[in-house]
């Protein structure tokens, strides 16, 4: 027996407090190009550690991806050339030690268009692995929310709440492992209602849906594999309603 009860309705009567993307399918990461970092500076070149760290930071959870072998654009700022390869985002760095302060300027491009996100950091060379692992953490938050959820101004972490991040975190994981994306075209969005302890009791698939028969197919599906949602040590953020926008990668 299924535990959702899917309805079938062109207007939605569910108000969404959490708006969350789907973006692609199980084995679908978002993929992103970290360029070699350089270093200014007349020491030890810390380029390749950070510049690891931040890499390891985004794949962490799965949803990112840096491909092993990708061809690299002739001229590197251009960004339709990433993104016909796939590339979501591009990450330079710049590491510029004076006087032993060593200062990480960071720029991620994204490649439909946005504006790009400059940070600069300093990083204590004498804890540096430190250092460098917390400032990539909060890359990595950065760049999930400004991919897989509405809350754009989120990214930059300035009122963030770690708990919600995590749980966000943790639904999308679940959505997107639950969503075997093979031959659907689009978005589809879905208004959840879950109710106390993570399990959910109603959705109800928009318009957008059927634009293509395969993709309500594959959304309902998910939907059904993906099973008690997160609660646990999440009680204090827990939303009984979430919208979804699955978003396909296929092309």
């Amino acid at each position: 027996m299924k535990r959702w009860l899917l309805l079938f309705f062109f207007v939605s009567s569910v108000e969404a407090d959490i708006e969350l993307l789907i973006v692609g399918g199980d084995e679908q990461p978002v993929k992103f190009v970290a360029l070699p970092f350089e270093y200014f500076g007349s020491g030890f070149s810390p380029a390749l550690t950070v510049e690891n760290h931040i890499v390891q930071a985004l794949s962490s959870t799965g949803l990112f991806s840096m491909p092993f072998r990708y061809q690299k654009p002739h001229d590197v700022d251009n960004m339709l050339a990433w993104q016909l390869a796939g590339i979501r985002y591009v990450l330079q760095g710049e590491l510029h030690e004076v006087q032993q302060t060593l200062t990480l300027k960071l720029t991620i491009r994204d490649t439909l268009g946005l504006q790009p996100t400059l940070s600069a950091v300093i990083l204590n060379p004498k804890q540096l692995e430190l250092s460098s692992q917390m400032f990539a953490d909060q890359v990595y938050r950065s760049l999930f929310y400004a991919t897989f959820t509405n809350y754009h101004d989120k990214q930059y972490l300035d009122q963030e709440n770690p708990t919600l991040t995590r749980y966000l975190n943790q639904l999308v994981v679940q959505f997107k492992k639950a969503w075997q994306n093979q031959e659907s075209q689009g978005t589809c969005t879905v208004d959840v209602q879950q109710m106390p302890g993570g399990v959910p009791f109603k959705s109800e698939l928009q318009r957008d849906c059927f634009n293509d028969a395969y993709l309500a197919t594959e959304v309902r599906q998910a939907l059904d594999h993906a099973g008690i949602l997160p609660y646990d040590r999440y009680q204090s953020v827990f939303e009984k309603n979430i919208k979804l926008s699955f978003i396909s990668m296929k092309r």
